[in-house]
């Protein structure tokens, strides 16, 4: 298709003052209705709050107005008779959609941005063009005109409710990730895999030791932190890659950059340390070295807040190419911080308590326990699955006079370390009971009894098997709790047939004794709830499930035990699991 002949070069437009005068000469003569409406014509793009602005083929300035002039700086007759591009340095895009409309004729409307002359500041401005193509009668292209209007503060409110709604949805995802996990080494990964490699080319959180700077110093001293997550971004070499790992304790100096955040509550930035300032910031020349061969050169602090105190500090380094912290990174960075903070303190006050618990839970259990003669023992304990709480459960075995050995399992209601607590306390309470040679009905009132005078503020359930090999016989009891599994030779395995008791703490008595009878090579397998209890199912489903395990009598009890966890402990359990096997010979 051929393109339409230009037209010759035109000449800039009538000033105004020319156009107003032929108006006036006209209007006198009787023949100014053409001109009049010119004049007006003129006098509206004059005056018009738009840029307007024609063009010839080539560009050049035909027409303009003030606004035009404004814009760029320059007076109106600067302009007239050279290229946009040449006048405005910076009109690149603006000149391309001219071109584009003068070539094709078709017209444009489309936002550009750019920079004029007369702002001091240098901040990018919009505009929104509307650009068509002047024609002759005779299809000659005479130009192209553009009307232009300022559109900066408009874009500039939708990009700030763009970035208020894309931060909004960056706390919302923050305390969703950080939030999910009552495990601190998690929620602490959780942050840095946030932060890398979306704000940061390195990130560490560290937290206050409870094993040693347990709280923030109100002045700088030297402090000991835990770190509990580390990340970088990928593809850093392996030699670039950081040298601590979670679980590493890390000594910060008194002057150091750490001490100042976690004594000063606030941010820290480093935008291009000098040596001086590295140094201070390395807690160790080895790690001084490695932050220079990982070409950090900026580095922000942010302190973890909760309840007014912090509970530790973020750091967050970029490196090589990445740009340095703004004030607008920081802001953002203090928001999310914040956000994780709670969390953060919520995991660690849950994992510290968990552990505890857990560390008196297994020290009680792993007591040496010593059967009496012609019983032997094995036992098995599984806390529950990571994110839950540990309970109270226990076991014990009891050498009695006699020859006699009781068997205890029992499980305190509730989690932590108040659990934990109560369970050493009934744990205790029985194994004195025990020694005064009760039959297990009796025994169970008196632990009932005593447990509810001395206000114990958890009930426990428990069963005791008391075994006598020479008799071959068993007495059993339980307050409340699952009825143990007795396996006799070459018979199949049966739940004891008991009549059940309240828990203990409760003072209500009613415990009653049943006599079994317990061949040499009988197995016993007293167990807690967590075993057979599933979230939606009744419990009677878990214990029929138990009486069709293949249990030989004779097998070797830690392998009896392992066949049982194997079959029936589920893989996440919301509760612990607790097993003791007896064999009688």
């Amino acid at each position: 298709m051929s393109q339409p002949p230009l037209s010759a070069r035109p000449a800039p437009f009538l000033s105004t003052e020319s156009l107003r005068a032929l108006s006036e000469t006209a209007r006198a003569a009787g023949t100014g209705q053409a001109l009049d409406e010119l004049w007006t014509a003129r006098r509206f793009l004059d005056g018009t709050p738009a840029a307007v602005a024609v063009l010839d083929p080539e560009l050049r300035y035909l027409y303009l107005n003030d606004t035009v002039a404004a814009l760029n700086g320059l007076p109106v007759e600067d302009h007239l008779g050279r290229p946009m591009p040449e006048v405005i340095p910076g009109s690149g895009p603006s000149a391309r959609v001219a071109r584009e409309v003068l070539r094709t004729g078709r017209a444009q409307t489309v936002v550009f941005d750019g920079r004029v002359p007369v702002d001091a500041a240098d901040t990018p401005r919009w505009w929104l063009g509307a650009f068509h193509r002047l024609d002759g009668e005779n299809g000659e292209v005479l130009g192209v005109a553009a009307v232009v209007m300022e559109v900066t503060e408009g874009i500039r409110q939708r990009e700030s409710l763009r970035r208020a709604q894309d931060r909004l949805e960056l706390l919302e995802e923050t305390a969703t990730r950080v939030g999910s996990t009552l495990d601190a080494a998690e929620a602490c990964r959780a942050l840095t895999d946030l932060l890398v490699p979306r704000f940061a080319d390195y990130a560490a959180v560290d937290v206050l030791d409870p094993e040693g700077t347990r709280k923030a110093p109100a002045t700088p001293v030297p402090v000991r932190l835990r770190r509990m997550a580390v990340a970088a971004a990928p593809g850093l070499p392996e030699p670039l890659t950081p040298t601590t790992r979670s679980g590493e304790v890390i000594f910060h100096q008194a002057s150091s950059s750490m001490t100042q955040v976690l004594t000063g509550h606030r941010p820290m930035v480093l935008n291009r340390p000098d040596d001086d300032t590295l140094r201070l910031l390395a807690p160790t020349r080895q790690r001084l070295e490695h932050y220079r061969a990982l070409k950090v050169h900026s580095v922000a602090y942010l302190p973890l807040m909760a309840g007014g105190e912090p509970v530790g500090a973020v750091i967050v380094g970029r490196r090589a190419d990445s740009p340095e912290f703004t004030p607008e990174d920081v802001e953002l960075l203090e928001l999310l911080t914040g956000r994780a903070a709670t969390a953060i303190a919520h995991a660690l006050r849950y994992t510290h308590e968990h552990e505890t618990a857990l560390e008196m839970q297994r020290a009680f259990l792993a007591t040496p326990h010593t059967p009496g003669p012609g019983v032997e023992i094995a036992s098995r304990y599984l806390p529950a699955g990571r994110g839950a709480e540990v309970g109270g459960d226990w076991f014990d075995a009891v050498a009695l006079p006699g020859g006699r050995t009781l068997l205890v399992v029992g499980d305190v209601m509730g989690h932590g370390v108040r659990a934990a607590a109560a369970m050493s306390e009934y744990r205790s309470l029985l194994r004195a009971l025990a020694l005064q040679g009760l039959d297990p009905d009796r025994l169970l009132t008196e632990a009932d009894r005593t447990a509810h005078a001395l206000d114990l503020d958890r009930v426990a359930t428990c069963v005791l098997a008391l075994l006598d090999p020479a008799a071959g016989e068993a007495v059993l009891a339980t307050a409340g709790h699952v009825p143990p599994l007795l396996v006799r030779p070459d018979t199949a395995p049966e739940l004891a047939d008991l009549p059940v008791g309240p828990p203990l703490g409760t003072g209500s008595d009613g415990y009653e004794s049943r006599r079994c009878p317990l061949p040499p090579g009988s197995l016993l397998l007293a167990y807690t709830d967590g075993l057979v209890e599933r979230r939606g199912e009744d419990i009677d489903t878990g214990l029929a499930a138990l009486t069709t395990l293949p249990l030989a009598s004779g097998r070797p009890l830690p392998d009896v035990l392992t066949s049982v966890l194997d079959r029936l402990a589920p893989a996440s359990s919301e509760d612990d699991v607790t097993l003791l096997a007896a064999r009688t010979h």
